[in-house]
């Protein structure tokens, strides 16, 4: 019996061993092998349209490829513009090559900064391997851009031609041009030097209106940047150039030549030096003339700008930004009786004492000084833990600023109080301003989180401060009350007054007043402001841009986010969801993920003397 039972313990032991040496050794984990072109800090500077390739220890399970998992972050932690690949083993990200003359306008920026970001285990977005493994680590490499003056292997630009033997010519495209919206595109085969394409290069005829063969004069002359739709350009060679004719085309001598429906407009390229030429600085070869039809066109809106409500958020929270009256348009928020902005941002880092006539230190270590007791800001903003001191006991002062005030420290009037001005139903801001000692005008709104004092307390019928806004005073945050008979101007009537004041006002005096649109003599300043997002159709990813009546020295640009996975219909503004803003011109087309959110940003150049920049209204329109 014991010899049987040591025989049954040998045989189970010859099978258990057998049976471990079966068992699959550990896969290898998942991870990155190496990185095309090299990038550390002494590797080459990127050209602007370099593409970057990573290469793993195994295959990779496509679907795991995305804008989260790689992607490419500016310093502001911004996505940049670009598409990724996807093959056996590798993933390659290819930017948007500029297609401006600055060279400023694509993926990478000339002397740019970059970090390249592979997303790994654990986090639930990581890039797979094909059986399902995620990446062991995950990545950070600094991408680092030529500058725009470098010419490397002799090139007329930082832009590395195409690998390709295709010839360098105009295709062959039967188009036709809408008479709403005459813009005529052009298809070449090879990547277009952007400092080439200038109206110059193209003769531009009309065949049938006006004079008898009519060269026409192009409103605008630009290269289409390529769109990305769903990860993948659609031509990965090649150029669009949109040649923008005016909605009435104009001959040299200035004759308006109206298009109209059968008419044929003629397009040829230029010799000489005025030819187009491409990465490697050849000409086009010879091709034939393009005929293209004229018809009538139309398009409908996806989503548009301005509506009744909405907010319009500027750059820096207290800089001058666009307003949107009633929702009927969208125009600077500027006042004459709010200054020329002469003086710049007050933001000051310490205590800080404002006598008229006296230098004082702005905040940012440059000493200014009022023109008498007027202190003109571009904008006011008292940070937290900081006092101002005005003493305003020699002559009225005025405290202006061409955006916001915001007051998180603390404000001090120093002055002997002023008998109340008489209330009356409108009362000009100036008038209100000129008869008490001390006055903060604002084209923007007028914040309060901290405490505003009087050194010397108003007695009955005695006032010592104004506050008055084209926009909005808000008390909300206000630390304690407000000096007694302090002066609330607004630029409302009735409920809107009342809404225009948020928050107690305590024993303060409302006024309605009245403002001047416009900018002051002397002003010359930038006004930026950004829309509200706005969330495309579930079926739509893109449009056309549609500026309608714009006006004045005007850029619009915009950006897009998708929508957030948990909050449903709201944007995702996560790091690394939402992309750079990127330019946009009246017509343009822009593509976006299905159901994405898009917004626009403006900036405007605003001029005394001048009519500031206005836009009726920003449309994205169906393709």
């Amino acid at each position: 019996m014991d010899t049987v039972r040591r025989q049954g313990w040998w045989v189970g032991g010859v099978l258990l061993l057998a049976a471990c040496s079966r068992v699959a050794p550990a896969p290898e984990p998942f991870r990155i092998t190496r990185v095309s072109p090299q990038l550390d800090a002494q590797s080459p500077r990127l050209l602007l349209n370099d593409s970057i390739t990573v290469y793993f220890s195994a295959d990779v399970l496509p679907v795991s490829v995305t804008s989260d998992s790689v992607t490419l972050l500016d310093e502001r932690g911004l996505s940049i513009p670009g598409s990724l690949r996807v093959g056996a083993n590798w993933v390659t990200f290819q930017p948007t090559p500029p297609v401006t003359a600055e060279l400023n306008d694509g993926s990478f920026r000339p002397g740019g900064a970059y970090w390249l970001m592979v997303a790994g285990s654990p986090r639930p977005d990581a890039v797979r391997a094909a059986d399902g493994r995620r990446l062991a680590d995950a990545a950070a490499y600094p991408v680092r851009i030529a500058d725009r003056d470098d010419r490397p292997l002799g090139l007329p630009a930082p832009l590395r031609p195409p690998a390709n033997d295709l010839p360098f010519v105009l295709r062959e495209v039967l188009q036709q041009l809408p008479a709403d919206a005459p813009r005529l595109r052009l298809q070449f085969t090879q990547p277009l030097l952007p400092a080439s394409v200038t109206a110059g290069a193209f003769e531009i005829t009309s065949l049938e209106g006006g004079p008898p063969f009519a060269e026409l004069v192009p409103r605008s002359v630009r290269v289409v940047p390529p769109q990305l739709s769903s990860g993948r350009p659609e031509d990965p060679v090649g150029a669009v150039v949109e040649i923008d004719l005016g909605a009435t085309p104009r001959t040299r001598d200035g004759l308006a030549v109206p298009l109209r429906p059968g008419e044929t407009v003629c397009v040829q390229l230029r010799r000489g030096a005025a030819s187009l030429r491409d990465y490697a600085g050849n000409v086009p070869l010879p091709s034939s003339a393009q005929l293209w039809s004229v018809v009538a066109g139309g398009r409908q809106a996806l989503v548009d700008w301005p509506a009744n409500g909405d907010t319009i958020a500027a750059e820096d929270g207290v800089l001058p930004t666009f307003e949107a009256p009633g929702g009927a348009q969208l125009r600077p928020r500027v006042r004459v009786e709010a200054g020329d902005g002469s003086l710049g941002v007050f933001r000051p880092r310490q205590d800080t004492t404002l006598r008229p006539g006296q230098p004082f230190d702005r905040g940012d270590g440059e000493r200014v000084v009022s023109r008498g007791g007027v202190f003109a800001f571009l904008a006011i903003d008292i940070p937290r833990g900081v006092t101002v001191r005005v003493e305003a006991t020699g002559e009225p002062v005025q405290l202006l600023a061409c955006g916001n005030v915001r007051i998180a420290g603390s404000l001090e009037v120093v002055a002997a109080p002023t008998r109340l001005p008489t209330r009356r139903f409108h009362s000009p801001v100036q008038e209100l301003a000129s008869q008490v000692p001390l006055a903060v005008v604002a084209a923007g709104d007028i914040e309060i989180r901290g405490a505003v004092r009087a050194a010397t307390p108003p007695g009955a019928e005695l006032t010592s401060l104004l506050l008055a806004s084209a926009a909005a005073i808000d008390l909300r945050s206000l630390q304690g009350e407000l000096p007694f008979h302090t002066m609330l101007a607004v630029e409302s009537e009735g409920e809107q007054a009342a809404g225009a004041i948020r928050g107690s006002r305590g024993q303060s005096l409302v006024f309605v007043t009245s403002f001047t649109y416009g900018a002051a003599p002397g002003a010359d300043f930038s006004v930026t402001g950004t829309l509200p997002w706005r969330q495309l159709p579930a079926d739509r990813n893109g449009g056309v841009v549609h500026l309608v009546e714009a006006s004045g020295d005007l850029q619009v640009a915009w950006q897009s986010t998708p929508e957030d996975p948990v909050r449903k219909h709201q944007p995702d503004l996560t790091v690394g969801r939402v992309s750079r803003l990127q330019p946009a011109l009246d017509q343009d087309t822009i593509a976006v993920a299905a159901g994405a959110f898009v917004r626009f940003a403006l900036t405007a150049r605003v001029r005394g003397g001048q009519e500031p920049p206005r836009l009726h209204e920003l449309r994205l329109c169906d393709r």
